[in-house]
């Protein structure tokens, strides 16, 4: 039946090559007013573009009697029409206990999953869902409360990827609808539909927004909810424009096989551009967006403008730490106690975690800054700063060995480690647990951790960069 909500669907579609002609395409069918008209208007036009329509209703087990009558109105409403269906039902509130998150975002995780598993299962390259230009308003509205850059702000995009096949495509072409038009358009084909009681409680934000919010902005303006659905669209427009300059300044300041982000260029792109930069980076080093927040972007700028050496942590146990001219991901090696182990000058400069796991738990950190951020030197005998560009070697961690000596004079001269040990009475059950930092040809000892460190590599007034290393320690189980 050709009406005037489906010539605009139509239209949308093939503005925005949403659906090419023999197109395999899943569609959310809950049995409410928007996915049927969604279901039904892709099944006429599956006729003038040869499209493989496959209909997927998710049981989330939560309204019980309710549900179970939405099911068996999407399965008669499919037979019916020769429309195949596939039905997964899925306990959501004990998949949202389990992983200890909202029942909303559990449906929403367990959905998508769903429409992704008979994507692959049926051949097709698409998924489509039923949001329409409201919600679209409404997802703006909801945004700008939470806090939101430019991608939020464009509400809903009519075409994404948000699934783990990068080549399915999720897309929205009930956008270029609202609410009423939807409604109108069922009841001029005379078709039937769920109402979903839920939809009337005001318990979280968006339907609070969609039952309180709207009315109120729809007397004042009725068309407020299409202005802004408008502007989200338009938005949406700058967003593609402005991904594309991202994309060119990603590959220019962004490091993806060294994990590495180049501060002076990052902080010289225009500054539209800066925060976009900065969460695809986060995006990279994190493994994926969820969680990271505009907080996030704004640390990593200020890294960016901080000192050498300075760190931060992010979500997903990921710290990033300011080196010369680069940010990168602070590197942790896990290793058993009584090996040599070599510490070389790239990790160093990039900060550098070793942890040992022997009688006891020790973890050294190495990290290097300018002298200029130095302005005192610390007296904790299990911390330690040295010339770093007089050593001009990596380091070696390893146990004692029989001949280490260490330099107790600026000139060289050196002692023998075990007599050093001996004067500064240390246990001799200790003396082979604690991790000696050597340098990396193994010709003298830097530092004997909360005992001597090496005089050669004092720091001096001339110093430029200075190395810090720090030992801390727990008792092994």
């Amino acid at each position: 039946m050709e009406t005037e909500a489906l010539r605009r669907v139509r239209e949308m579609t093939e503005r925005k090559k949403l659906v090419e002609p023999g197109t395999g395409i899943v569609v959310g069918f809950s049995g409410g007013s928007d996915s049927l008209c969604l279901l039904v208007m892709l099944e006429e036009l599956s006729r003038e573009m040869e499209l493989s329509v496959t209909a997927v209703h998710v049981n989330h087990e939560i309204r019980g009697a309710e549900a179970e009558r939405d099911e068996a109105f999407c399965r008669a409403f499919c037979e019916k029409r020769g429309i195949p269906l596939r039905v997964v039902t899925v306990d959501v509130p004990a998949y949202a206990k389990e992983q200890g998150i909202g029942v909303e975002e559990a449906g929403r995780i367990v959905r998508y999953r769903a429409f992704e598993s008979v994507a692959a299962e049926v051949g097709a390259s698409c998924v489509a869902v039923a949001h329409h230009a409201d919600d679209r308003a409404e997802t703006i509205l909801l945004h700008l409360m939470r806090g939101s850059g430019l991608r939020g702000l464009t509400g809903i995009s009519m075409d994404s990827r948000p699934f783990s096949d990068p080549n399915l495509r999720l897309i929205r072409p009930l956008l270029a609808l609202h609410k009423d038009e939807i409604l109108a358009d069922l009841a001029l084909r005379g078709e039937e539909y769920c109402l979903d009681a839920t939809n009337r409680d005001d318990d979280g934000d968006r339907n609070f927004l969609r039952n309180r919010v709207m009315p109120l902005l729809a007397a004042r303006n009725a068309g407020a909810a299409r202005n802004i659905s408008k502007a989200g669209e338009r938005l949406e427009a700058v967003r593609e424009y402005l991904e594309e300059r991202t994309d060119e300044a990603c590959a220019a300041v962004i490091d993806e096989g060294e994990r590495r982000l180049l501060c002076e260029d990052l902080l010289a792109l225009p500054e539209v551009l800066r925060p976009e930069v900065a969460l695809r980076y986060l995006e990279l080093v994190c493994g994926h967006r969820k969680d990271l927040a505009d907080t996030h972007v704004a640390m990593l700028l200020r890294l960016c403008e901080g000192r050498v050496s300075a760190q931060a942590d992010f979500p997903h146990g990921v710290t990033l730490r300011r080196g010369y001219r680069e940010i990168e991901p602070a590197q942790d090696i896990i290793a058993a106690f009584g090996g040599r182990h070599e510490i070389t000058r790239r990790e160093i400069e990039r900060g550098v975690k070793v942890t040992f796991f022997g009688a006891r738990r020790m973890t050294l950190t190495f990290s290097v800054t300018d002298a200029e951020n130095c302005s005192d030197f610390s007296k904790d005998p299990y911390t330690k700063w040295f010339d770093y560009d007089t050593m001009g070697k990596a380091c070696v961690v390893r146990a004692r060995r029989p001949g280490d000596r260490i330099a107790i004079t600026r000139d060289g001269r050196s002692a023998r480690v075990q007599d050093v040990f001996v004067n500064s009475k240390v246990p001799r059950e200790r003396r082979d647990e604690i991790p000696l930092v050597m340098l990396a040809d193994e010709s003298e000892v830097l530092w004997i951790p909360g005992v001597r460190g090496s005089e050669r590599f004092r720091v001096t007034e001339d110093t430029k960069r200075v190395l810090i290393v720090k030992l801390t320690e727990e008792s092994g189980e």
